[in-house]
């Protein structure tokens, strides 16, 4: 695996948010980096001069993360026009709604399961083709502590997460040989919504966290070559409180 300067990166779901946050850092760092969005164009787009900017190559790619076929495309697109693939972060997720379990319709169930569980399915194995063909590369979701700890009123997301850390573990154990890593980083109460009552509260430390603790986990597992089917939690100390 390349040291982060010069590695070719797609950061799926890197328009916005948190996903922006870490195509930032990686840039910063050096990477080229390429990111998709789904239906937001205009943050895309700003996003993506912020990294030309930074004198590293770049790309926004409109993709729906529920869509085999488009993450399948997406990722053989950022390859083509990086000049192949080291690194690919998946950040996108959906369906998180508070709504008791006996009310979770198949609709909010599907776009969870669908945005978060199959999409990083799809863009991970369509990864591996590039990159165990190149000599290996790395793949990080973005996973959640909901995927930890049952959360009644988040069941549909907390359920597709928890698939998600299970799959970090499998597909690292099935492509190590392949020279390809893969790791979750799960993040607590970074990026709360104003007015978020108690997230201070809910932490070990006593504070939310910043979306910089995220992109230091990112980082780790990127550069760090004998990690793999690691689930990194970076939460104040979230997952130790009841």
């Amino acid at each position: 695996m390349p040291a982060l300067h010069g590695s070719r990166t797609l950061v799926v779901g890197g328009a916005h948010r948190l996903g922006r946050a870490i195509a930032l850092d990686l840039a910063h760092g050096g990477a080229d980096v390429a990111i998709s969005y789904h239906t937001s164009a205009h943050a895309a787009e700003a996003t993506r001069a912020e990294i030309e900017a930074l004198g590293v190559r770049t790309g926004a790619f409109a993709a729906e993360a529920g869509e085999p076929a488009q993450m399948a495309a997406l990722v053989d697109t950022a390859a083509a026009d990086l000049g192949g693939l080291e690194i690919v972060v998946y950040c996108p997720s959906a369906g998180f709604e508070p709504v008791r379990p006996e009310d979770v319709t198949e609709a909010l169930w599907d776009v969870a399961h669908d945005s978060t569980a199959k999409g990083f399915m799809f863009a991970a194995q369509a990864a591996r083709r590039h990159m165990a063909s190149s000599g290996g590369g790395v793949i990080v979701a973005i996973t959640d502590v909901a995927g930890l700890q049952p959360w009644p009123l988040f069941t549909p997301h907390g359920a597709a997460k928890a698939a998600q850390i299970y799959m970090v573990k499998s597909l690292a154990l099935a492509w190590g040989r392949d020279a390809v890593r893969v790791c979750g980083v799960a993040p607590g109460p970074v990026l709360m919504p104003d007015g978020t009552r108690g997230a201070t509260e809910e932490t070990a430390l006593g504070r939310i966290g910043d979306p910089a603790d995220v992109c230091r986990a990112v980082r780790f597992c990127i550069e760090s070559d004998f990690v793999t089917g690691t689930n990194v939690v970076v939460d104040g100390g979230r997952v130790l409180r009841p």
